[in-house]
């Protein structure tokens, strides 16, 4: 016994050396990136507003990319997020994708990584406005559709929604936030026939055309400083010169015709791309607006929009570059006069108060700079909008319920078959009272779980199913974690409930695939007449500890490192057996074989000394409150049948039955109900022995 159990312990431990984690970086680095855009010469830092590193090929902008996990939260099967890296090209296609963490069970220490990057590079070339389905279906629709099919991995579909969720949504606000053209139409739009002629003193009145005054005491007091401590050109003092900033909404030909005039106002139109908001800026005085080093084309450092506390940059139109800088009306235009603009899909609102914004650094010497922000409001009249009823931004359903309307033929089954296993404890006694029918019935669910539950439904639980839990503990309960595989959540919620009532036994004995194909393994043993190896109660009772010493360093393990405890819940066959039948790497075959052929000396060997689910179900299933495996007085004295026929051994020597060993096979009830078997009622059957009488004399004498 001991070389027996000293061989499968180094099968196992030389299996668990096959299995190594590639713990991927989190970090990004220009090297990723580039892997993404081949072309790319130059590789941007994170940008500070939007969490994207911007990609340019020589001076122009080729696309940008991206961690998944800083714009999207979908947790996958294991509980944990998928982050990817993704970058897209500025007519938002996908580029490029590759996997930085993961926690998928199926792909670490299943099916392995390469279904699950055939999966990732269908998603390479789509654009984000697609619409993309995850199912078999053929790409033969209408061409003039947007709607793409891509394929699914076979036992991963939880995996693989939660991956085509992520991808597609964390590109989409990318897009709508980075690329023109896929924004949201602005909340409010100029109205293009409001106009009437006015002029500049009129603007001015009405508050379209601001004038911001910032006398050179104002800058003393923010600076803390006389103007005069500042290196010669900093400002360009005259007496009783103030600093005067003008700004004005130009998309309204109300103000933009006004002070334009048309053929410029009609050539601003024509430059702004959908979605943009034009402002026109300028300043006289002792002071500009504009650092010194600015450059038409880009964003100033100096002036920018603020609305709801946010800043909104201002990107120059380089609108004079080939243009005299001029005005209509007595404004006289300055040398710094630039038109900027500002896009909507940032979530800016031309119709909602807002602040122009001077966001100042001057240097005081090599060594010191100070900075002052100073910021004058602006509000224009609703009255020149049109204001546009909020539209709901599409969301699709969860991941979860879309998975539970795919798969509800196996749902429907399952919820039958539970029906049936419920009615089977429930009228056990009067079924049972028929042998071979109790058997018909037995083994017809045996082969059910096995082939629907187990390998069709890939609804085998197991201890990986437990870490979402211990994981809550540290990170919060998350309903969809455990909504995300329908099977899986149906089942533990049916062994939740049995627990409490009748103990593990109603998983463990009819629900576990596994176990199914272990209870095949000893019927063959049995057919073929294979000695079972006789092991003492007092020694049997010691190794059941074994399971539940591999269910604590599984437990810890989890707290300490999830991927190392994914990696040692491999001690569990399930996913060789049951999960990829069989077709692995042939150490975990070899495995799951050795623990299979020792179930043909020692019934359910794996059930009873292995398995960490096993123990876990025996910890809640102590607090049961039923006991409703009935015993006779007789049982375990002078009667020890039970106790020898239990293939498990979870009847003790004095017939009374462990309920935290017992998979609830209900094969004592046949015995107890079968005057053939029992040896209770076949002494009761035969009645009590009585002595000859005075008849019985007469009729042998007659004879």
């Amino acid at each position: 016994m001991k070389r027996f159990i000293l061989i499968i312990c180094v099968i196992f431990l030389n299996s668990l050396f096959i299995v190594l984690e590639c713990k991927a970086s989190e970090s990004v680095s220009p090297e990723q990136i580039q892997r993404l855009f081949p072309k790319a010469t130059v590789i941007g830092n994170k940008a500070s507003d939007f969490p994207v590193y911007p990609v340019y090929q020589l001076q122009e902008l080729i696309g940008y990319a991206f961690e998944s996990n800083d714009l999207v939260e979908f947790p996958g099967f294991s509980g944990d997020r998928i982050n990817l890296l993704i970058g897209i090209d500025v007519q938002g296609n996908i580029v490029g994708i590759e996997v930085l963490h993961h926690h998928e069970p199926i792909f670490l220490h299943g099916l392995g990584p390469e279904p699950m990057n055939r999966f990732i590079d269908q998603y390479i070339g789509q654009n984000v406005s697609n619409r993309v389905i995850v199912d078999s279906a053929a790409n033969d629709t209408n061409p003039n559709d947007n709607t793409v099919h891509v394929d699914g991995v076979t036992k991963a579909t939880v995996s693989v929604i939660v991956i085509s969720d992520t991808v597609l949504l964390s590109a989409l606000q990318v897009a709508k936030n980075k690329l023109t053209g896929f924004a949201s139409a602005p909340a409010a739009t100029a109205k293009p026939g409001l106009y009437e002629p006015l002029n500049t003193d009129t603007l001015f009145e009405r508050g379209l055309l601001q004038r911001w005054e910032i006398s050179p005491e104002v800058f003393e007091d923010e600076l803390g400083a006389s103007l005069d401590d500042y290196p010669d050109g900093t400002f360009y003092l005259q007496d009783g010169e103030t600093f005067t900033v003008y700004f004005a909404y130009l998309n309204s030909p109300l103000i933009g015709k006004n002070l334009l005039g048309e053929a410029d106002f009609t050539r601003l139109q024509a430059m702004l791309k959908p979605n943009e908001q034009a402002f026109m800026v300028m300043s006289s005085g002792f002071f500009s607006y504009l650092e010194p080093e600015f450059k038409p084309g880009t964003v100033p450092t100096r002036v920018s929009l603020q609305q709801n506390g946010l800043p909104f940059g201002m990107r120059d139109l380089n609108f004079y570059s080939f243009e005299p800088q001029q005005l209509a009306g007595n404004l006289e235009a300055t040398n710094d006069l630039q038109i900027f603009a500002v896009n909507t899909q940032s979530g800016f609102n031309p119709s909602l108060p807002m602040q122009l914004s001077l966001n100042i650094d001057i240097a005081k010497n090599h060594l010191i700079s100070q900075q002052l922000q100073l910021t004058h409001p602006y509000t224009l009249p609703k009255d020149l909008f049109d204001i546009a009823a909020p539209t709901e931004e599409y969301k699709p359903e969860p991941a979860w319920i879309r998975v539970w309307k795919m798969r509800w033929p196996v749902i429907t089954v399952l919820a039958l078959s539970l029906i049936a296993v419920t009615a089977i404890f429930a009228l056990q006694h009067q079924l049972s009272a028929n042998e071979k029918r109790f058997r018909w019935i037995r083994w017809s669910f045996m082969f059910y779980t096995l082939i629907f539950i187990g390998w069709y439904a890939q609804g085998q639980l197991s201890v990986v199913n437990i870490y979402p839990i211990l994981q809550s503990v540290k990170s919060g309960f998350d309903l969809q974690v455990y909504l995300m595989d329908p099977v899986l959540f149906i089942l533990w919620s049916y062994v939740f409930v049995s627990l409490f009532i009748v103990g593990r036994g109603i998983f463990c004995g009819w629900l576990c695939p596994f176990g199914a194909l272990q209870e095949m393994v000893g019927w063959v043993a049995k057919k073929f007449r294979i000695r079972q190896r006789k092991i003492p109660f007092a020694v049997h009772r010691k190794l059941w500890w074994i399971k539940y010493a591999i269910l604590g360093g599984l437990v810890i393990t989890s707290y300490i490192s999830l991927s190392d405890a994914e990696v040692l819940s491999e001690v569990e066959p399930f996913k060789t057996a049951i999960t990829l039948h069989f077709v692995r790497y042939w150490p975990f075959v070899l495995y799951t074989v050795a623990l299979l052929a020792a179930g043909l000396f020692i019934n359910k060997f794996y059930c009873r000394y292995v398995c960490p689910l096993g123990a876990g179900l025996a910890i809640l299933g102590y607090f049961h409150k039923f006991e409703w495996l009935t015993r006779r007085k007789e049982c375990g004295k002078p009667c020890t049948m039970c106790y020898h026929k239990c293939d498990i051994k979870a009847i003790t020597p004095e017939g009374k039955v462990d309920y935290n060993e017992c998979v609830q096979c209900l094969e004592c009830i046949v015995y107890y109900n079968n005057d053939d078997l029992c040896p209770p009622l076949k002494k009761a059957k035969k009645g009590p022995k009585r002595k000859p009488d005075m008849a019985d004399s007469l009729a042998v004498e007659v004879r």
